[in-house]
């Protein structure tokens, strides 16, 4: 009995078959990634807007990093404790930034 044994084709092994997979998870990632997800982790995780009160809405610029961040009136006194100030100039008021979480100068408007 003669036994012929044929080696398979080079590239065509486990091996090879693991690094095609491995290009084309990569090649998927990629793509996705120059993609917009607008329905994706950071829709999910984001704060969304809150609807104006009868009075209108307080929000809060900061002077540190920009935002501006609506308050309810009952999160104030969260946000000046244990100290707060207020002298006149551009941003007015020294209390806890709501956006960055920094005690720093932020300016009171109400949007009606």
């Amino acid at each position: 009995m003669n036994e012929h044994r044929s080696d398979p084709p080079p590239g065509s092994g486990p091996a090879e078959w693991d690094r095609l997979m491995i290009e084309e998870q990569l090649q998927d990632y990629s793509r996705r990634q120059r993609e917009p997800d607008p329905m994706g982790k950071r829709a999910l995780f984001s704060v969304g807007s809150r609807g104006a009160g009868p009075m209108g809405t307080l929000t809060l610029e900061c002077s540190s990093c920009k935002r501006e961040s609506p308050v309810r009136l009952r999160e104030l006194p969260r946000l000046a404790m244990p100290f707060w100030m207020a002298v006149p100039r551009p941003y007015p008021a020294y209390l806890k930034c709501p956006g960055c979480g920094r005690r720093t100068w932020l300016k009171p408007h109400w949007r009606l």
